[in-house]
């Protein structure tokens, strides 16, 4: 997934020009983009909160509906192959889903990679803006309007890895230089003469003469040798503050944010598993429809925590902000609602459904 599947551009460009808006009225930093973040995060949980509640709801039927599956499984445990027909007959006629409980926590995987890519997209284009902030002079402001709490460039991972305060020449050849990707930013097409001048100084492009004699920038054919060393020399304005030459050994935080996602990843599926239908009695049977959602939903409380530290470890603080906003959101929907909707429902008769 990329910055071409339009709902990740779509979703790039609403992030920017919320916080360009927010930005302009309130002359912020950091903060804001938290802010932006924060919105769009409780947008989406609206968005999705109703597919939430109806995959919650057939998992509250499907643990009410256990003690008729565990019925057919005495009456039919022989035969694996009309247990399973009786099973699913049971599950239909009830309106039940073996699966239900299981969706809110497989949603999270395509939002999960859609809003990566369209904060990647994002931090991208803000590390242009801060090249042409450089190059006029204004480096240092945009620099520290990137602070947060104890992270000093929001728009860099949380960690502890040295070098991970700002882009290096190396990892600013590898994210722009790939089939000259740089081109293919929308804030190079709105900014392409200046961006233009800046890399054909710093050697990461060259200049030759196309078939209509007009200039083009190529990229360099030297691997990003002689842009790496222009580069360490173009930065260091904005670096005198915070180390100066030796910021490729400092740290942008205290890996505080992945392990947040990764605790309130773990509390939030660990609350909603909870919910989820256990069987009356354990079993190992493959084709135990339940214990097959029992052992899904325990599989995935356990290694979604670790991708979520993963991820928020290697990639930009503000997808860490995302995804501890989203987790703390759900566990509050999930609780709201069993105390509520889902306790009423636990209390009532199990419905069949008309055909």
């Amino acid at each position: 997934m990329s910055t071409s599947f339009f709902l990740v551009r779509w979703l790039y460009q609403a992030m920017n020009w919320v916080y360009e808006q927010m930005n302009a009225m309130f002359n912020g930093g950091g903060w804001v983009v938290v802010l932006t973040i924060l919105l769009f995060t409780l947008a989406i949980k609206l968005l999705t909160v109703f597919g939430d509640i109806k995959s919650r709801k057939s998992s509250i039927q499907m643990q009410k509906l256990q003690p008729e599956l565990d019925k057919l499984k005495k009456k039919y445990g022989n035969d694996p192959q009309k247990m399973s027909i009786e099973q699913r007959k049971l599950q239909k006629e009830h309106g039940v889903s073996m699966f239900g409980g299981c969706l809110p926590m497989l949603i999270m995987l395509p939002l999960l990679f859609m809003f990566f890519e369209a904060f990647r997209a994002w931090s991208n284009q803000q590390t242009l803006k801060l090249m042409i902030d450089i190059a006029n002079g204004k480096g240092v402001d945009t620099f520290n309007s990137f602070r947060f709490l104890w992270i000093t460039n929001i728009w860099r991972p949380d960690n502890l890895r040295g070098g991970s305060m700002l882009l290096n020449g190396t990892e600013f050849w590898n994210t722009f230089a790939a089939t000259n990707n740089v081109k293919n930013f929308i804030f190079y097409e709105n900014n392409a003469n200046v961006l233009n001048e800046i890399l054909y100084k710093l050697h990461f492009f060259t200049m030759t003469t196309g078939e209509n004699g007009a200039i083009e920038y190529v990229l360099a054919s030297d691997g990003g040798l002689a842009f790496r060393e222009a580069y360490q020399n173009f930065v260091l304005p904005i670096t005198s503050s915070i180390g100066g030459s030796g910021y490729e050994t400092m740290s942008n935080g205290y890996a505080i944010l992945p392990l947040l996602a990764g605790a309130t990843t773990f509390l939030s599926s660990w609350i909603m598993q909870k919910t989820q239908p256990k069987p009356a009695v354990q079993s190992d049977d493959k084709n135990d429809p339940a214990a097959q959602t029992q052992n899904m939903s325990k599989w995935m409380t356990y290694l979604f925590p670790f991708m979520s530290v993963f991820f928020c470890w290697q990639y930009d603080s503000t997808f860490a902000f995302y995804w501890i906003f989203s987790n703390v959101f759900s566990l509050a929907v999930t609780l709201i609602l069993n105390a509520t909707v889902f306790k009423k429902m636990q209390s009532e008769p199990m419905e069949v459904v008309k055909s």
